[in-house]
């Protein structure tokens, strides 16, 4: 039955979608699509809003035969499609005389999912439709307006694409190889010592020449709190994280060492009687080489907590006594800990465009984990979060983009952010790297001339790679941004990334098929404004989004460069207001950002996501007001097609 304008929905037999129709073709010329048909009467119908695989002029699909559907409206009540007639062509003014495919009169009721049937369809083509349909009385309605979809590459044999990954200095974590459990000089700390709390420091000269990078992996059993020269740097809770001494911190502090002398300084509790110890590394690059820091004997800690800045370069620990190596790393209790870094490297590639009108440019990308693609330095596309999670061994979706506005004559760049997603990062209880350990890129830009002739640029080895400001990624620990990081222009041409490296083939899982998205993309579909700010705590704001959510948040903050805001995420709170986490298990839920400096900075993280309708705030400059935070709801794009309301603000919330 066709619908009521503006009451009720199309009645076709959702169960007889797949079908082709129930009748025969007839094979006869039809109208112009703007017109009903010479000598019939014109149904009273309007067809409103048809959709291929679901979408409205999808881009880059690889179904072989994919499905239409048109949605009906009449002032007529009790109308039903008895026919329709569907037609393919090149050009939306080919439909007059289809050079594709013309379906012909088919008797059917069918008006969802109603499938192609004509020859095989190119890859990447656009290719337009329109269709009309006959009532119960035999009377036709009009051709809708014309529509289109675009077919994307449709197979392994159209991607000259390979997959590349930035090199493992970029995207590995240091080894803790050559460091050792230590704990303070009682009894077996590998096998049992009291619940307490004991205090480590380490002082370490560095090199005098530039340091280039300096990371510090570290982790103890139970819980620790970690500072570098006088600043914290990481920490754990032993109330939610009695476990986590299995999920080595990795921390870049190249912002808090200096050449000369440097202090770690550790807080370290063992919550219960048991084994009990400390594991760390700090790695620090110069052009001299590396250096390597390993918790050991040269360590010095006491079981009486310290008077004075014990964390500073100036504190006397000379009354410390050495610390005890329970055991190598890879030994005693806790067997082999490693560490994952979640780093966020960047790719970029640099090329030419001839000097001739571009008719079309599509760009055809995907990763093994989560990708951002920029294309002269403008992002492409909004999705988040992409491509999705699906089984990396037998298949990953790619997304097609239109970036025809954004490539011009002459030099033009393309770069990318790849993050370790469901890939490489924490997926679950179960842990890091459950597909693999170094994300992947699969890109491939197709630009197509006035004269008919294709350019490809595609991912290979003639990538560069670096780090950026994006320092680490996870869905559910968080992400790190270091603003002081940022290099203004780097995915735009004439670039100077003469210090990057080569990128390499990815040497991971390689799927079985690359295929095309088939469901909507994750976007950010509304945004919410913060209901209340508590201060539950001195310098401890928490602001309340009124209700639930899935996404992350907008951070605008002010301040000085290096100042550290960290914003922590939870769907309730203890009764004195802080947040509640118990229910997080490990997942530390905790974005943080380092300021740069020189004005009103806004930050957005982009390859994680939290559930959470409390963020915490801490480190930041003065006193937030509301304005600070926005939550920004993240939700399959798709049109909504049912709502609800009730008299309850309790429920409609």
């Amino acid at each position: 039955m066709i619908s009521r304008r503006n009451v009720l929905a199309s009645t076709a037999a959702v169960a007889a979608a797949t079908a082709a129709g129930t009748g025969q073709a007839q094979a006869e010329p039809g109208p112009s699509p703007t017109t009903a048909g010479a000598g019939g009467r014109a149904a009273p119908v309007e067809i409103t809003a048809p959709t291929v695989e679901y979408a409205r002029r999808p881009l880059g699909l690889d179904e072989p035969r994919p499905r239409f559907s048109w949605p009906m409206a009449s002032d007529e009540p009790g109308l039903r499609q008895s026919a329709y007639q569907l037609r393919v062509a090149t050009s939306a003014s080919a439909l007059t005389r289809p050079d594709v495919w013309d379906s012909g009169r088919v008797t059917s009721e069918d008006s969802v999912l109603v499938p192609y049937d004509g020859p095989e369809l190119r890859p990447g083509t656009r290719y337009f439709w329109t269709v009309r349909v006959w009532d119960g009385q035999g009377r036709v309605s009009g051709w809708s307006a014309p529509e289109w979809w675009e077919t994307g590459l449709m197979g392994a044999g159209q991607w000259a694409a390979r997959w590349i990954s930035a090199p493992a200095e970029l995207t590995d974590a240091p080894s803790f190889e050559g460091g050792h459990w230590i704990w303070f000089p009682e009894g077996d700390p590998a096998s049992s010592v009291p619940a307490a709390t004991r205090w480590f420091r380490r002082t370490a000269d560095l090199p005098g020449e530039e340091i280039t990078s300096a990371t510090l992996v570290i982790t103890a059993d139970n819980a620790y709190s970690v500072s570098l020269n006088g600043r914290e740097v990481a920490r754990t809770d032993l109330a939610t994280d009695n476990q986590d001494w299995q999920r080595p911190a990795v921390v870049d502090v190249l912002g808090q060492v200096v050449p000369g002398s440097n202090v770690i300084a550790v807080e370290a509790v063992n919550g219960t009687e048991g084994p009990a110890g400390l594991l760390a590394v700090l790695v620090v690059r110069a052009a001299a080489g590396e250096r390597r820091i390993v918790t050991d004997a040269v360590w010095k800690v006491t079981d009486r907590e310290p008077a004075g800045d014990w964390r500073g370069a100036g504190f006397d620990d000379s009354g410390w006594a050495a610390a005890r190596e329970a055991a190598p790393w890879g030994g005693g209790p806790w067997g082999t800990v490693t560490p994952a870094l979640h780093a966020v490297p960047r790719l970029r590639r640099e090329f030419s465009l001839r000097r001739a009108k571009v008719r079309r440019a599509r760009l055809y990308v995907t990763a093994l984990g989560l990708y951002e693609a920029h294309l002269n330095g403008v992002r492409v596309g909004r999705d988040q979060l992409a491509p999705g999670w699906t089984d990396y061994r037998t298949r990953v979706q790619y997304q097609a983009y239109d970036v025809t506005e954004l490539v011009r004559s002459g030099g033009n760049a393309l770069g990318v952010y790849l993050a370790p997603g469901w890939y490489a990062g924490n997926v679950g209880m179960f842990g890091p790297h459950q597909y693999g350990r170094r994300p992947a890129l699969l890109a491939q830009l197709e630009v197509g001339y006035a004269d008919g002739t294709v350019q490809r640029v595609v991912s290979d080895t003639d990538w560069s790679a670096s780090s950026g400001p994006v320092v680490s990624a996870d869905l559910l620990d968080g992400e790190t941004y270091d603003a002081r990081r940022e290099t203004p222009g780097w995915a735009s041409p004439g670039f100077d990334d003469a210090g990057w490296l080569r990128a390499g083939e990815a040497d991971g899982v390689v799927p079985e098929r690359v295929v095309a998205q088939a469901d909507a993309p994750v976007r950010v579909t509304e945004e919410l404004t913060p209901v209340g700010v508590g201060e539950p705590r001195p310098g401890v704001f928490v602001f309340d989004l009124g209700r639930n959510m899935v996404g992350s948040v907008r951070l605008r903050v002010r301040g000085r460069a290096g100042t550290v805001v960290r914003l922590r995420h939870a769907e309730v709170l203890n009764p004195d207001g802080t947040l509640y986490t118990a229910n997080l298990r490990t997942a530390k839920a905790t974005d943080t950002y380092v300021l740069k400096g020189g004005g009103l900075e806004t930050y957005e993280p982009r390859f994680t996501f939290h559930g959470f309708r409390y963020v915490e705030v801490t480190g930041f400059p003065g006193t937030p007001t509301a304005r600070a935070v926005t939550g920004r709801v993240m939700h399959t794009d798709a049109p909504a097609t049912l709502t609800f309301a009730t008299g309850s603000p309790l429920l409609n919330r």
